[in-house]
């Protein structure tokens, strides 16, 4: 809130109230050092992180925003506004200036979504080892081959359950200055079998993460697919940046586009690889590889706005955790 006072060193309070939303009242008391200077006032939210999580819909609230200055009740503001369902990512906004849109430049959000933590990975990993791609899951124990292997061991699966592309993206609710993606999360897309760029992508980073595998969630404008290290040095130290070296990426949306695989356990590691649904996953890896190569690399590198890649291991050291499901 913007609060200026004709007088220095005001005594403000400031009290902050969002129906349905807050556990209690939001407040705050400071001091308004200078007269005639504008000052932003804003209280710690008070949300209720359970209801806000399982919100699935847009839903109408009521802000009512009260200021007391000096001890004097200056009255209060009343504001509707609408809270967005949980799965609403805001990934462009329109600029002040004639309504352009341009990408915001922070997609922390989408960290959120990846869920190590998800009991469906569980669930997901038994079926994988279930078809013998791999005997165990052992993160960067062995060799680079061995941790590819361990990626298509969770394709194979997911090609198992029938999981097919699906480009709803859409956000749950209508903003003129704001546009989201709706992203599911790693239940949501278990329970329907089927996910769009992000949320296949989500998924992926939530299982290697999970056995151990350091993913990243590459953006691009209208687009994402996921990347692993296939090697634990070359993550690196540095938790600000994502290096590129023994990077390799898997095009998600391919993954229903093979047949399904035959309902039958593989004989050997040699008999996975020969098999054809290790071919859609390299082609799904070739792929990846081709568009990061021709368009993603050099405009991250330039910083330019819609590309990204996120590496999950750094946002969790910036302190973005799963959303708890």
């Amino acid at each position: 809130m913007l609060i200026k006072s004709s007088t220095a060193r005001t005594r403000v309070h400031v009290e902050v109230r969002v129906d349905n939303f807050f556990v209690d009242a939001s407040s705050c008391d400071a001091v308004l050092e200078n007269a005639d200077e504008i000052y932003v006032v804003a209280p710690t939210p008070r949300w209720d992180m359970h209801k806000l999580t399982f919100n699935d819909q847009p839903v109408p609230t009521t802000v009512v925003v009260s200021v007391k200055a000096n001890g004097v009740d200056l009255g209060q503001r009343t504001q509707r506004l609408q809270i967005r369902a949980i799965n609403d990512i805001p990934i462009i906004a329109a600029s002040e200036k004639g309504g352009d849109q341009q990408p915001l430049v922070n997609y922390d959000g989408f960290g959120g979504f990846v869920n190590e933590n998800s009991p469906d990975i569980d669930l997901l990993l038994r079926e994988a080892l279930n078809w013998h791609a791999v005997e165990a899951f052992f993160g960067y124990q062995r060799d680079e081959e061995d941790v590819r292997m361990q990626v298509f061991a969770i394709w194979n699966a997911l090609q198992h359950r029938g999981v097919k592309y699906s480009d709803i993206s859409r956000e749950s609710g209508f903003s003129g200055t704001i546009l989201s993606q709706s992203v599911r999360f790693v239940d949501q897309t278990m329970k329907s079998n089927e996910a769009n760029c992000v949320d296949g992508s989500v998924l992926f980073a939530s299982v290697l993460y999970k056995i151990g595998i350091y993913p990243v969630l590459v953006m691009l404008p209208g687009h994402m697919f996921v990347g692993y290290y296939l090697d634990k040095d070359s993550v690196g130290t540095n938790y600000h940046v994502a290096p590129t070296q023994n990077l390799e990426f898997l095009e998600t949306t391919m993954i229903g586009l093979g047949p399904q695989p035959p309902n039958r356990r593989f004989e050997s590691a040699d008999a996975a690889r020969a098999s054809e649904s290790y071919k859609e996953f390299k082609n799904a890896i070739d792929s990846a590889k081709k568009r990061f190569d021709s368009e993603v690399l050099e405009n991250w590198r330039d910083r330019k706005p819609g590309y990204m890649v996120m590496s999950i291991r750094n946002l969790r050291a910036r302190g973005v955790n799963p959303i708890p499901r």
